[in-house]
């Protein structure tokens, strides 16, 4: 068996290396609750969570006639990040970081997480030296990553027919398909493998079976 034939590889943080589902299901039922709107549980949370995210705010019953988007937005990141002691990387998230930069794998981390909250986050990891480069977004009510993306791409000077993309959600399909490279989507973070499967997707059920697809070897 071998691998995808790629040697550089373009990590999403949120749900894909660093587990934090819990508490983005505690932040959000937080302001559900306030707001009288129905709690979500982890079923339902994996089972309606997209991207762009007003419009699964708009799934949750938020009315964004009452108040605006960037103001829940900005109130759920607060919660969030007083909540962060509480997230963990993915079991053998260091073991496959390792091994893939042993077998020679240019490894970078693209995230929509603003980049002084996403360097730290991966530092308090103790995983930093792991990677080239951490791309984040400039501020704290980003968008997107499809921007950052290019970006990176061009002031690494990467050869796309080398790079992969390994995320959680189906936004991250479509971010690596607008840089027209692979993407292999691992079902443990904040979407479903059967949502991901979709379109015939590559969907891995845990980082090391996304090291197998990489590379061919067992974990």
């Amino acid at each position: 068996m071998t691998g995808i034939g790629k040697n550089v590889i373009i990590w999403d943080w949120n749900g894909t290396l660093l587990d934090d589902l819990d508490i983005c299901i505690n932040g959000i039922n937080k302001y559900l609750k306030d707001r009288n709107l129905p709690l979500v549980n982890k079923k339902r949370y994996r089972d309606i969570f997209r991207f762009p995210i007003e419009s699964y705010y708009r799934d949750l019953g938020f009315n964004f006639e009452n108040e605006t988007f960037d103001k829940l937005s900005e109130d759920f990141l607060k919660t969030y990040f007083l909540q962060f002691s509480q997230t963990r990387l993915f079991e053998n998230t260091e073991n496959v970081l390792q091994k893939l930069q042993l077998a020679g794998f240019s490894q970078y981390i693209l995230s929509a997480m603003d980049q002084k909250s996403l360097e730290n986050s991966v530092k308090k990891f103790g995983i930093t030296g792991y990677f080239e480069k951490i791309a984040g977004a400039p501020n704290l009510l980003a968008k997107g990553k499809l921007e950052y993306g290019m970006q990176l791409i061009a002031d690494e000077n990467l050869n796309r027919e080398g790079c992969v993309l390994i995320g959680d959600t189906l936004h991250d399909q479509e971010v690596a398909n607008e840089l027209h490279i692979p993407a292999i989507l691992v079902s443990a973070g904040h979407q479903t493998a059967k949502r991901l499967k979709i379109n015939g997707n590559a969907v891995a059920g845990s980082l090391p079976e996304a090291y197998q697809l990489l590379t061919g070897n067992r974990f």
